[in-house]
């Protein structure tokens, strides 16, 4: 049994076609989850059936049905699922409680006494959400603080709900692409040999180019918005959940101190727990309340934890179905057809950006892919001699940006797991993860700004002899006695 275990856990998953088949479940995934924007029923529950349908065709392509399902499991084994499914959990309490205690209300008090046009408010989410990631370096963190505060003032207030929640979803990737405390930027260091704030300000470049795009777009919808009515919001708004926002921002604060996101959630939770109860915003029943004839609990903690069910499940399943490419051997099939293409420095380029675009789409994961492709980027863009944080930024920026617009991705799920059951379907029929893909301007700037770079190669620099030397000894242990001749005119 010890022998037969050993063997499953390392051998090959294969499936008929050969390696490319390994893609068909995802496109089956996808293709369900299109259908169900196009219908208006893109809801994370309704992903479910979708990809058990993606994981029975991958069971009918696979050649051996006991090394599939073993390579499910390790998908769904993996630390990262663990860690992301535990922030979570403890987010939707958070967001629950906020909205128990009137934060939300709160905050509509106090926009209405600034006085600023609604039609303004989609700029004004992306300029706090990017600010909010920029001091914690997490996308993640950033949703989880941002979506159930932000959302609920500027639809209660009339504005456009695709617009504001894609506003803080591209806010909330300007800082884990630029922040130099975010994982992503660390990674993208490190896996081309150089240092953080090499490849921070090497990168300022692409951000304000994106930025600036975003910002442009934002302004046109305002002034093109300024005359349009507006939802009123209650008579009775005031302001006495303002003090809850001392919460998010105890979260803000021990992220921004390099505290882990869990630990941060469970300590403002408690903080919000007991600061509501000694305010009276709410009481002991509001927070656990157990019908004992009906068998049915409810309250803040467990209407927070079941709020994030649709969302969690969906990515059990997507692990699971991530799990089959790397025991199938995607990424060294993708690295192999990749290195037959790149023959020049632009070419070589284009490779790193499709191939971290393509990873990407598939896991919705950036840190990992990076982490998987960085020796690869890391050989081939020294085979040409570009500088490292060059490197770095052209996997970073993909790695942030393209997982902010796909409807399956955790930059998705996440808001609509907070939100979605605010909006009005009869007013906005198209208020769903697919349905909000073209509003994030800021993901879908970076990926074009990106995609110019490396085809136009704007921006690519060099590695001078003796950097490369260096190099040379730091990949490959000696020096190489191969004369690499590389053109450095564009093709």
């Amino acid at each position: 049994m010890n022998r037969e275990k050993h063997e499953l856990g390392h051998e090959k998953l294969e499936f008929y076609g050969g390696v490319p088949i390994l893609l068909v479940p995802f496109a089956v995934m996808f293709v369900g989850i299109l259908w169900l924007g196009m219908t208006g029923a893109a809801l994370p529950e309704a992903f479910w059936p979708m990809i058990l349908l993606a994981l029975l065709v991958g069971l009918i392509l696979a050649k051996d049905k006991k090394i599939y399902i073993d390579s499910l499991i390790q998908g769904i084994t993996s630390r990262m699922l663990a860690i992301m499914l535990l922030a979570w959990f403890m987010a939707g309490v958070m967001a629950k409680l906020l909205q128990s205690t009137g934060l939300v209300e709160g905050l509509v008090w106090a926009f209405l006494e600034i006085g600023l046009s609604i039609a303004w408010f989609p700029l004004v989410a992306f300029l706090i959400t990017a600010l909010i990631s920029m001091a914690t370096g997490t996308a993640v963190g950033s949703l989880i603080a941002a979506s159930p505060i932000i959302f609920p003032v500027g639809y209660a207030l009339g504005g456009d709900p695709l617009l504001i929640i894609g506003a803080i979803i591209g806010g909330a990737y300007v800082g884990d692409n630029l922040a130099p405390i975010s994982d992503t930027t660390i990674v993208s260091a490190y896996s081309q040999g150089t240092e953080v704030d090499k490849v921070v300000k090497s990168r300022i470049r692409y951000a304000l180019a994106a930025g600036s795009i975003t910002i442009i777009l934002y302004i046109f919808f305002a002034l093109i918005n300024s005359g349009s009515s507006s939802i009123k919001p209650p008579a009775d708004v005031a302001p006495l959940g303002l003090i809850m926002i001392l919460v998010p921002s105890l979260l803000l604060f021990l992220m921004m101190r390099g505290r882990d996101l869990v630990e941060g959630l469970l300590y403002a939770n408690a903080f919000g727990l007991i600061l509501g109860l000694v305010t009276g915003l709410i009481g002991f029943k509001d927070i656990l309340l157990v019908n004992r004839e009906e068998f049915t609990a409810g309250g803040i903690i467990l209407d927070g934890i079941m709020g994030m069910v649709g969302v969690a499940v969906f990515t059990i399943f997507l692990m699971a179905l991530i799990g089959t490419l790397q025991r199938g051997g995607f990424l060294d099939w993708l690295i192999e057809k990749a290195e037959l293409v790149a023959t020049s420095p632009r070419r070589a380029e284009i490779v790193i950006v499709l191939a971290t675009l393509i990873l990407n789409a598939l896991t919705t994961a950036g840190t990992p892919s990076m982490v998987m492709l960085g020796d690869f980027v890391r050989r081939l863009g020294h085979k040409f001699r570009i500088q490292p944080w060059r490197r770095g930024n052209l996997m970073d920026a993909c790695s942030t940006s393209i997982i902010g617009f796909l409807p399956y991705s955790v930059g998705l799920l996440i808001p609509f797991a907070f939100v979605g059951g605010m909006v009005d379907l009869a007013q906005y029929p198209n208020f769903n993860p697919v349905g909000v893909v073209p509003y994030v301007f800021y993901c879908i700037a970076m990926v074009l700004v990106i995609l110019f770079a490396a085809f136009s190669s704007w921006g690519i620099e060099y590695m001078t002899e003796e950097e490369y030397q260096l190099e040379e000894v730091e990949i490959y242990g000696v020096q190489s006695t191969k004369n690499v001749s590389v053109s450095k005119a564009a093709e």
